[in-house]
């Protein structure tokens, strides 16, 4: 008996042993015997990527929908502004830019379904009967054509004189775009063209929508597509829930697009958009089945994907299988946006930003199972910028000088030839202009600036600083009769793509281009003018009649003339 303590401690050791390899053997055993955890819908690679992107500035808020089969989900990332302020939520409404213009497609499509017109007929037999247009080719240009960007028209409308430049599309009206129509020229054969992005397409589709349905074309998508949808945060409307926009670190206004809206004047929250690309992987479900069918079949060739009616449609080969991933995306003044989805696997994401950093590239790459791209950090636009370190005299080529002006606390570019473009901060000693057509960087030498680069369309070309003042003439105000003022107002054409617009004032008399500044000019002679910077040196040419026959311009030492539009 002298044993038994022993005994008993070697027993209890041996019982809680086999405790220890019974756990063991049941966490080694096959996994069958289990249900195998679901991988997240939003992978940790992502979510790291977009949180970067949110602490390194380059995005403000951004806001993701994912569907994966059965499962979907929502995630937000950020906040509506500043740090202070609250994250965004499923009430939140993001612009969205040109993805509108997947909307518009299938309000064609459903049209088409309804029997009220054929994809192939020309613009012309929506306009009013013998329209008169200056370029009978314009009136052939179909509406497919337009919903699938392969129209003959400029990318803007050169009569687009906005009255604010940081809302530039909001006061374009539908007989602006009638004017447009009736007095563009210079394009080709309707059934050559080829892809060209232009905002007029699905902005004159949407306006010529409006006229099929009798009604104006919010009202007409509302009704035929929205609503049957039941899509209700999806509207052109200012919500109070509407977030600010950011670019470059600053908030930007919101845009409106005026008669264009069916191009890209929608807002919308998140959990619409995902319920919308539900409707899109199971149309067969889908009150417009045909419409949404019809909308996303490729119709012509883009210069990466083929086009739909507002979509993208991209071949992805996996294994031995060829897909269609169905997208499209936008970045405008202060917004981005993705939607996208593969029917093959069922999947679909939406990507809703309310700063201007691309996420298309992260919507790819999630429906193509890679690796999440890495975000760029954002640019400063309130970085310590000197405006006067850069106004002067630059030489681009030997006879040809750009000309950098500070005027109102804001800094403007003139190449030669052209009206001055206004530049805005993006980072230390870099501009953009207000259409990011191209920036440019300032040079430093030992502390000042001695030249810059101009960037555009990939290429770059420098500039050498040749004085610190920008030419200018003194020229004084002379008084003119007021015939000379109703001779000189009017529309002018400068080329195809630019227009100019002389309009009466209160001080006399204003100059505006196409999306530029509205800006004062004075006679300083008879039929001369110019501006209080001295951008411009206009005479007013006249025929046998008296009339205005043409304008002749100075512009940064190049002469150019301008027609009337009559």
């Amino acid at each position: 008996m002298r044993y038994s303590w022993r005994m008993g401690f070697l027993c209890t050791q041996l019982s809680w042993t086999s405790v220890v390899w019974a756990v063991l053997l049941c966490a080694s055993m096959p996994a069958a015997a289990r249900e195998p955890a679901e991988p997240p819908l939003l992978s940790p690679a992502f979510t790291e990527a977009i949180a970067h992107g949110v602490a390194d500035g380059a995005y403000a808020s951004v806001a993701v929908g994912v569907i994966d089969g059965k499962r979907s989900n929502t995630f937000y990332f950020g906040r509506r502004g500043d740090a202070q302020s609250k994250p965004a939520d499923d009430a939140s409404l993001f612009e969205l830019g040109a993805v509108t213009e997947v909307f518009t497609g299938i309000l064609l499509a459903q049209a088409a379904v309804e029997g009220k017109l054929r994809l192939a007929d020309p613009v012309e037999k929506f306009l009013p009967e013998r329209f008169p247009f200056a370029d009978a080719r314009l009136g052939k240009i179909t509406l497919a054509q337009l919903a699938s960007q392969h129209s003959v028209l400029p990318g803007q409308p050169a009569n687009l004189f906005p009255d604010d430049l940081d809302d530039p599309y909001a006061g374009y009206a539908g007989e602006d775009l009638l004017a447009l129509l009736a007095f563009q020229r210079g394009a080709g054969e309707a059934a050559e063209a080829a892809y060209s992005y232009s905002i007029l397409d699905a902005g004159l589709l949407g306006h010529l929508l409006g006229r099929v349905y009798r009604a104006a074309y919010a009202q007409a998508l509302t009704d035929k597509v929205l609503v049957p949808l039941d899509l209700r945060h999806v509207s052109f409307a200012d919500d109070p829930d509407l977030l600010s926009g950011h670019a470059h670190g600053a908030i930007v206004p919101h845009w409106h697009y005026g008669v264009l809206a069916g191009a890209a004047g929608l807002r919308a929250s998140l959990p619409d958009m995902l319920a919308f690309l539900q409707h899109n992987l199971t149309p067969e479900n889908s009150p417009l089945r045909a419409a949404l069918l019809l909308a996303r079949q490729p119709r012509a060739a883009g210069p990466a994907d083929q086009i739909g009616f507002g979509w993208n449609v991209r071949e992805k080969i996996d294994g031995a299988t060829t897909w269609p991933l169905v997208w499209r995306a936008s970045r405008t003044a202060g917004f981005a946006s993705f939607i996208g989805f593969r029917t093959d696997r069922q999947r679909a994401i939406v990507l809703l930003g309310n700063s201007s950093e691309d996420v298309a590239a992260l919507g790819i790459a999630w429906l193509g199972d890679d690796a999440p791209p890495s975000v760029a950090h954002a640019a400063n636009a309130t970085a310590d910028n000197r405006l006067d370190e850069y106004p002067g005299l630059y030489q681009i080529a030997a006879g040809s000088e750009a000309v950098v002006r500070v005027a109102a606390n804001a800094l403007s570019l003139q190449l030669p030839g052209e009206f001055p473009r206004r530049l805005r901060p993006a980072d230390k000693d870099v501009f953009i202009t207000d259409s990011s057509a191209f920036g440019v960087t300032f040079m430093r030498g030992i502390g000042a600036v001695n030249g810059l680069v101009l960037h555009a369309g990939g290429t770059n070309v420098s500039a050498t600083r040749l004085s610190t003042r920008a030419p200018r003439l003194a020229r004084a105000p002379i008084t003119i009769p007021t015939a000379t003022r109703v001779a000189a107002a009017g529309d002018y054409r400068l080329d195809d793509a630019n227009w100019l617009r002389i309009a009466p004032s209160a001080q006399g008399l204003t100059l505006q281009w196409t999306q530029g500044e509205r800006r004062s000019i004075f006679a300083y002679a008879a039929d001369r003018f110019t501006d209080a910077e001295g951008t411009l040196d206009l005479r007013l040419v006249r025929g046998a009649d008296g009339r205005v026959a043409k304008l002749r311009l100075e512009l940064a030492g190049t002469t150019r003339e301008a027609m009337p539009l009559r």
